[in-house]
């Protein structure tokens, strides 16, 4: 008996420790969102500098920090996200709108968010990003920030300002 009551004590810190399921949360689910990493653009660049991806990277991180955050969405887990992503792009195409929706789909979320990073010059960068609905299809939100000053820092403070949009266009939508 002693033995069933360390395995039940086990097996529940183990479901304790589990992350929580796609739309659990206490006054109703909350809807699933797969963020596909941000892309770097620079063709059309003055210079390319070796930091170039970790600005996006950067910003890749933000976003996903402030939707993992959120009380509205449940973010989908992004190493889960890239493996999917990975597996589409296996063909040698990059990851686009239709390849997105349906790694959202295949996922079970009805949101997908992606984006580029563009580097236009030294002193300035765009930041391009979407909000799909994978149900219809349809584009939902469509931003475009132009940075100016320090990448390292405006990036990031770009793709904030893009999933707090996405945090409240999703949940006006439930």
């Amino acid at each position: 008996m002693r033995a069933t009551a360390v395995a039940l004590v086990l097996l529940l810190l183990l479901v304790d420790t589990l992350p929580p399921r796609l739309g659990a949360q206490g006054a109703g689910p909350r809807p699933a969102i797969v963020v596909v990493n941000l892309r770097f653009d620079g063709e059309h660049a003055n210079v390319l500098g070796p930091g170039d991806t970790a600005v996006v990277a950067a910003a890749t991180s933000r976003l996903l920090a402030t939707l993992r955050a959120s009380e509205l969405v449940t973010l989908v887990d992004s190493s889960v996200v890239a493996v999917a992503v990975a597996a589409a792009e296996a063909g040698g195409n990059p990851c686009g709108n239709e390849c997105a929706l349906a790694v959202a789909r295949r996922l079970g979320a009805r949101w997908v968010a992606k984006g580029t990073i563009s580097n236009l010059s030294n002193l300035v960068w765009l930041l391009t990003a979407e909000l799909f609905d994978a149900t219809s299809g349809k584009p939902v939100l469509a931003d475009s920030y132009e940075i100016k000053g320090d990448a390292r820092i405006m990036a990031p403070a770009g793709a904030h300002v893009f999933a707090q949009r996405v945090e409240k266009t999703i949940g006006g939508a439930r």
